[in-house]
């Protein structure tokens, strides 16, 4: 009797409770990032050192053509996973391997889109 009712419940907190922790991480970790260049800042002055002004900067961000390499790689990387996967555990559903075809041509067409725009950029920056 008790076990379908903490299913139910399960269903709808479990959701709610991976979102709450992932905010919660996410905002620990920018708190933590914030007090470490506090007490590095109140060093540096409590030596008399000065730091330059580029010092807490953000690491610079990728383009969006710097994402579709790895995301190339991982999709293609997946879809061989999945073909030989289905190829092995499935052998009498015939041609079900070709399903994992979907995200390694996925991969093939974000490793195309990285290499052409690496080469405009590469062509826009001679100019």
């Amino acid at each position: 009797m008790l076990i379908p009712i903490f299913g139910i419940i399960g269903i709808f907190i479990a959701p709610v409770a991976m979102v709450v922790l992932v905010v919660w991480l996410i905002t620990r970790q920018k708190i933590q990032r914030n007090k470490f260049k506090a007490e590095l800042m109140a060093k540096a002055i409590e030596h008399g050192q000065t730091l330059p002004e580029n010092f807490f900067d953000e690491p610079k961000k990728l383009t969006q053509r710097d994402k579709y390499l790895p995301a190339g790689m991982i999709n293609i990387a997946v879809g061989l996973g999945l073909s030989l996967v289905l190829w092995s555990i499935i052998p009498d559903v015939q041609n079900i391997w070709t399903v994992g075809l979907i995200p390694l041509f996925v991969g093939l067409a974000l490793l195309i889109i990285h290499f052409i725009e690496k080469k405009k950029e590469s062509k826009e920056n001679a100019k």
